[in-house]
């Protein structure tokens, strides 16, 4: 009998210079495959995505004509990552926010959207190669470590989602960085070697220091570099100035965000460059949605001035506070918020600090350092400046802007009346002074806001009237779906919502949001098997999301799949180790193998990290009872009913009083519990009529047993209480 070979796995290999590669010999490893395309993702190249928009610039035109509907179906990931590429997508989605000038750019990108994209490239790479190289596909990915943030990402995404029986990646890397990229290298690859390259002679004649210039800073051999360090300073700065120049007329795509920027740093007139080049690149990765790129770009633009302070200069340093806040490290941009008051005294520069001020303290710190009046105090400076434009048209426009930014403090202080005030006051600013076709997507936003407060107050029809104005205006853009699929839900207007969530998915890049919702109202609709496709989804585009695993784990449980439930609970312990909600269904597992002591500190972990979590004191409560400890089971209903009065915790909670002979509380309950419950479970009527007889009340007694055998006998049923009515001597009168 022969074993089959163990499945491909991805592979990693490195230059040799690093410590993860000096940890085994070159010859102790298997050689990588050869690929099937080499990437380079250096990012001096292209900046953000060099590697990833080199690969889809090889993969699209080999699916273009013959599979458009794979392209079409990515269509906003190809664009993302290869505008230059637009031609060759069938249908591509035009929003608001893509079309819009930059000085009419009222909406930014989350930060979350380059990782959705990625996800979407997976999928893409996957068909692609299913279609085109049945046979699988190996893909090289080079000078990883010094590649953009978003080709990490991507890197780190394509080894977690890719088959690589189908597409294998051989990514080149000396380092484990503490990073996504690090642990899915750790995780999904094995160590491999390089083949070995062959010897390339160079010309007796060539020039090593600008063979280093032409490799726009990326080449490691130290024989060009010591020749270009060896070069005067004015001569470097010239060679720098000409290749610049050389690679704006070629025009290569990325080119303007990664080898210029780098030759223009380092060339004759940097200043020039970071007043023009840096500010154009900063601008446009900032308006992509690549925030990491952007500040980088802000802060080497902005060290080219020296001592001067042109307005270039705190166009730059705004870029920078504005990044650290899109990054979650807001704490970070005070400092620099603060340099724009102090050094510039042009209106439009301090109303811009205080409007991040503002969101800083509302929207980007760590929870624990918002301070809504602070925001609330920095908004209100905003406004006032911008109300003092001179220009009737720039102030209409500011003015509103800012009115819906303190919107959003009055949201966040729980004032929704005040908050929708300021923004129909906007909305009324901006319809009195503009044409229906001006600044349609700053216009949209604010109807798109006041959808959101409205669905905060309860007014659901108002909500989703302004839903369907926005989606009018601007149908492409998905967010607006997966918001009104909520108001539609929420508006019992069920197979409406599941319309709006598949539009949302449609149009978007894998959105996790979207199926993690879809799986909530498809269980409630009752359909358990696509919520657990959607719930299946979610856990692949984000495994940390400790809710999904929550969910996933609980459908697992009702369809008694409990070995991956129990799969899910671990996991999302080991994610948030006092999850009150794992905890109880850990408990509950534990409960179904038996294991009685083990779940019931379970229950009771749970209840330590929230004790008004309901299902714990109800579970424990049952298992207390099953355990023959009815009167702790007595105590740990009361906590629940306390919680959440309920007619079916005061029914088991009447059968435990009963047997510990609290025959009055027992019928209290009872009486609340039978009149909701007994059409559906006539056990209830039995009970009642046992305690009923307990306290001497044979006449209710026989009443309530009267009633019981009734249902039993309408459903043609035997009631299985039938001989203990007959032992109690109350069968005849009861029958």
């Amino acid at each position: 009998m022969t074993s089959s070979p163990p499945p491909p796995r991805h592979l990693r290999t490195g230059t040799g210079t690093g410590a993860a590669t000096a940890t085994a010999g070159h010859g102790d490893l298997p050689a990588a495959p050869p690929a099937d395309y080499d990437v380079r993702c250096h990012r001096r190249l292209r900046g953000p995505y060099t590697g990833g928009s080199d690969l889809l610039r090889a993969v699209i035109p080999e699916l273009a004509g013959t599979h458009d509907e794979l392209i079409a179906a990515r269509a906003t990931e190809v664009i993302s990552l290869t505008p230059d590429q637009a031609a060759l997508v069938p249908i591509a989605p035009q929003t608001l926010t893509a079309l819009a000038s930059r000085a009419e750019r009222t909406r930014f990108y989350s930060v979350a959207r380059t990782l959705r994209v990625s996800h979407g490239v997976a999928e893409l790479l996957m068909d692609w190669a299913r279609a085109l190289h049945p046979g699988g596909a190996v893909i090289r990915f080079r000078e990883v470590d010094d590649a953009d943030p978003t080709d990490r990402e991507l890197v780190a995404v394509l080894l977690r989602r890719c088959d690589p029986a189908v597409l294998r990646l051989v990514v080149e890397s000396d380092s484990l960085a503490d990073d996504e990229l690090g642990k899915a290298l750790h995780t999904y690859t094995d160590r491999a070697a390089d083949p070995a390259a062959l010897a390339q002679d160079r010309p007796q004649d060539t020039d090593l220091a600008q063979a280093w210039i032409d490799a726009d800073g990326t080449s490691t051999d130290p024989e060009l570099l010591a020749a270009y360090q060896a070069l005067p300073a004015p001569e470097r700065a010239a060679r720098h100035s000409a290749r610049a120049a050389l690679l704006a007329e070629k025009d290569e795509p990325g080119s303007a965000l990664g080898a210029q920027l780098f030759h223009l740093e380092h060339g004759t007139d940097p200043a020039a460059a970071a007043g023009t080049a840096f500010l154009e690149a900063c601008e446009s990765c900032f308006d992509s949605g690549f925030y990491e790129a952007a500040l980088d770009m802000a802060q080497r633009g902005r060290a080219l001035f020296g001592d001067t302070r042109p307005k270039p200069y705190w166009n730059l340093t705004n870029k920078i506070g504005a990044c650290l806040s899109y990054l979650r490290r807001g704490e970070k941009g005070f400092s620099y918020f603060a340099e724009l008051r102090s050094g510039s005294t042009e209106p439009e520069i301090h109303m811009n600090s205080c409007y991040m001020m503002a969101m800083l303290y509302t929207r980007h710190l760590p929870k624990g350092m918002h301070d809504e009046m602070r925001a609330l105090e920095w908004v209100n400076t905003a406004i006032a400046i911008a109300d003092w434009n001179p220009d009737p048209h720039r102030r209409i426009f500011v003015g509103a802007f800012m009115r819906n930014a303190k919107a959003l403090v009055e949201l966040h202080r729980a004032d929704l009346d005040a908050a929708l005030a300021l923004v129909n006051e906007a909305i009324a600013m901006t319809d009195a002074d503009l044409g229906p076709d001006e600044q349609l997507l700053h216009r949209s936003v604010l109807r798109y806001n006041r959808a959101q407060i409205l669905a905060a107050m309860g007014d659901h029809d108002g909500s989703l009237a302004d839903y369907d104005l926005v989606i009018s205006r601007d149908p492409d853009y998905g967010d607006y779906y997966f918001e009104r699929a909520g108001g539609r839900r929420a508006n019992g207007q069920f197979e409406a919502a599941l319309a709006d969530y598949a539009e949302a998915i449609r149009l978007s890049p894998p959105f996790h949001e979207a199926h993690f919702n879809r799986a909530d109202l498809l269980r409630e609709l009752g359909d358990e098997e696509g919520a657990l496709r959607d719930l299946d989804y979610a856990a692949i585009l984000d495994p940390y999301h400790v809710d999904t695993l929550v969910n996933r784990a609980d459908l697992l449980m009702a369809l008694g799949d409990t070995e991956r439930a129990a799969a899910d609970v671990a996991a999302g312990l080991a994610l948030d180790p006092k999850n009150a909600n794992l905890l109880c269904a850990q408990g509950a597992l534990l409960a179904d193998a038996e294991q009685t002591e083990a779940a019931l500190s379970s229950f009771t972990a749970a209840l330590e990290a929230d004790p008004s979590f309901v299902a714990a004191w109800v579970n424990r409560a049952v298992l207390a009872y099953t355990a023959g400890r009815p009167a702790d089971a007595v105590d740990d209903l009361d906590h629940a009913i306390g919680l959440a009065d309920d007619p079916v915790l005061r029914g088991n909670r009447a059968l435990a009083l009963y047997d510990i002979g609290a025959h009055e509380r027992a019928l209290a309950d009872l009486d609340v519990a039978v009149p909701e419950l007994a059409e559906e479970d006539p056990d209830l009527l039995f009970r009642r009529g046992a305690v009923r007889l307990a306290l001497g009340d044979r006449e209710g007694a026989r009443a309530d047993w009267r009633d019981h055998l009734a249902a039993y006998a309408a459903a043609s049923e035997p009631s299985p209480h039938a001989e203990e009515i007959a032992a109690a001597g109350a069968g005849e009168s009861a029958a």
